[in-house]
C-alpha cells in the first residue's frame, strides 16, 4: 500500500467542482419545488444554472475525472465496471441534462401539463447527478487517494490545462452574472458556498 501523499491541483480542483455543482443543484431543487406547489419558478435562473451545468462539466469537468479513472485502473483493473458505469453516466447525465434544458427554454406555454412534465425531469436530473457524484467520491476519488504515487499526480498535473471557472473563478464570465449574483445573496442564508473567486467570497466562514 502506498504511503499518503499530497494530492494534485487536479483532486483538488474536482473536489470544487463537487460542492459547487451540489450547491446549484440546491438552487435549482429550490425554484423546481416551487412547480410542485404551483408557482412560477424563476425560468431565467433555472436556465442560467442549467447552462453551467451543460456546459462547464462536460468539457472540464469530466474530462478530468476521466485522466483520474484510467490511471485508477492501471492500479486496480478490478475496478474496470465501475469506471465503466460512471462513464456510462457522464453520457447519460448530459442527455438528460440537454432534455430538461430544452424544456425551459419551451417554457412559454406554461400550463399545468408542462410545469408537471419540467418537474419530472428536473427531479430526475438532479438525484441522477448527486447519485454519480457520491458514486465518484465513495468510490473512485477513494481509489486514487489510496493508490495514486507522487508521480501519479504529476503527471495528471502535467496533462490537464489550467481552466478558469466561469462561475466560481477569479473572473465571473457575462453570461452568469446574474447567477453568482443569486449565489451571493443565497451566503446570507448559508455559510457553506465554497470556490466563487479567488477573494474568498463565499468560501466556508472559520
Amino acid at each position: 500500500m502506498h504511503t499518503p501523499i499530497q494530492m494534485s491541483e487536479v483532486m483538488a480542483a474536482l473536489d470544487r467542482d463537487h460542492a459547487n455543482i451540489a450547491k446549484l443543484l440546491e438552487l435549482l431543487e429550490s425554484e423546481i419545488l416551487a412547480v410542485e406547489v404551483g408557482k412560477t419558478p424563476d425560468y431565467p435562473l433555472l436556465q442560467d444554472i442549467m447552462r453551467y451545468l451543460t456546459q462547464y462539466p462536460d468539457r472540464f469537468h469530466h474530462p478530468k475525472e476521466d485522466l483520474i479513472f484510467v490511471q485508477v485502473l492501471k492500479h486496480e483493473p478490478g475496478a474496470r465496471d465501475n469506471v465503466e458505469e460512471l462513464l456510462e453516466e457522464h453520457i447519460s447525465i448530459g442527455l438528460a441534462g440537454r432534455k430538461f434544458d430544452k424544456l425551459l427554454h419551451n417554457s412559454s406555454v406554461d400550463s399545468v401539463a408542462a410545469r408537471k412534465q419540467l418537474g419530472i425531469a428536473g427531479f430526475a436530473y438532479i438525484r441522477a447527478l448527486r447519485e454519480h457524484m457520491l458514486k465518484e467520491e465513495k468510490n473512485l476519488f477513494v481509489l486514487a487517494r489510496r493508490l495514486f504515487t507522487k508521480e501519479d499526480w504529476q503527471r495528471l498535473d502535467e496533462q490537464v490545462d489550467a481552466i478558469e471557472d466561469p462561475l466560481f473563478g477569479a473572473v465571473i464570465a457575462d453570461e452568469y452574472q446574474r447567477l453568482y449574483r443569486r449565489i451571493t445573496d443565497s451566503q446570507v442564508e448559508s455559510s457553506e458556498w465554497i470556490g466563487i473567486g479567488q477573494s474568498g467570497a463565499g468560501r466556508r466562514k472559520q
